[in-house]
């Protein structure tokens, strides 16, 4: 699937700026960001947006962070604002994780 994760708008909201692109679209010549009319986009229930608040599910939901980005076709998130939890585990002030591990945080 060709998929990325707005991360801005332009002409008024006609156009969205992606990143965190699927390394087809990538592969397509887009380079790491690419810009598209809005309505050419349909939204993917699946994905989170940046900045939602997940947890780790084998750890619990005191271990959490801010997604930032997504890599690896969307398969792994980025996370900073790490929990205290987390960043006692190691992590510094980002870690990677898996997507099939994390839940929102509600």
């Amino acid at each position: 699937a060709l998929r990325g994760v707005v991360f801005e708008f332009q002409d008024d909201g006609a156009v969205a700026g992606l990143n965190c692109l699927s390394k087809k679209l990538a592969d397509s010549g887009c380079g790491e960001t690419t810009h598209e009319p809005v309505e050419n986009l349909e939204e993917v229930e699946d994905v989170w947006r940046i900045g939602s608040k997940v947890f780790l599910q084998s750890d619990g939901p005191e271990f959490y962070g801010e997604i930032f980005e997504y890599q690896d076709d969307m398969a792994v998130a980025g996370l900073k604002n790490l929990s205290e939890k987390l960043t006692n585990l190691g992590c510094g002030e980002q870690t990677h994780e898996p997507v099939e591990n994390l839940k929102l945080l509600s």
